[in-house]
């Protein structure tokens, strides 16, 4: 019985190292019943959870970089809904020693965003 999205990441505090597994598009070539039998493929990445973010499709935030000085995070995003499970590795507090930027994470994280033209700019998830 799969867990309904918010029960995936209810409980996990930001800054923990997780893995999480998810179900997502793929460009495989084959026959056409090959494709209408398996259109997905299932996929999985760890980072550091930065939390859940989106207005109208719910994204969770995993760190994988982050800039020192500013405190600006890069992020896989992954639409919740494709969301199949999430591990726990390093629960946060084991974590706070080796990654100094997880003592601030707060409501209100810094991502790194780059536009068409690549001139970078940041944006504030919630």
């Amino acid at each position: 019985m799969r867990k309904l999205q918010g029960e995936l990441v209810e409980g996990i505090p930001k800054g923990s190292l997780i893995l999480v597994r998810w179900r997502d598009a793929n460009e495989n070539r084959c026959k056409i019943n090959e494709h209408e039998s398996d259109p997905e493929v299932l996929c999985k990445d760890w980072g550091l959870y930065l939390g859940v973010s989106g207005r109208i499709h719910k994204m969770l935030l995993l760190g994988k970089d982050v800039v020192e000085v500013m405190n600006e995070w890069g992020a896989t995003r992954i639409p919740l809904e494709l969301v199949e499970d999430i591990l726990v590795i390093v629960p946060r507090e084991d974590m706070v020693g080796h990654v100094q930027e997880i003592k601030t994470l707060s409501r209100r994280i810094r991502l790194r965003r780059y536009n068409r033209q690549k001139e970078r700019y940041s944006v504030y998830a919630k």
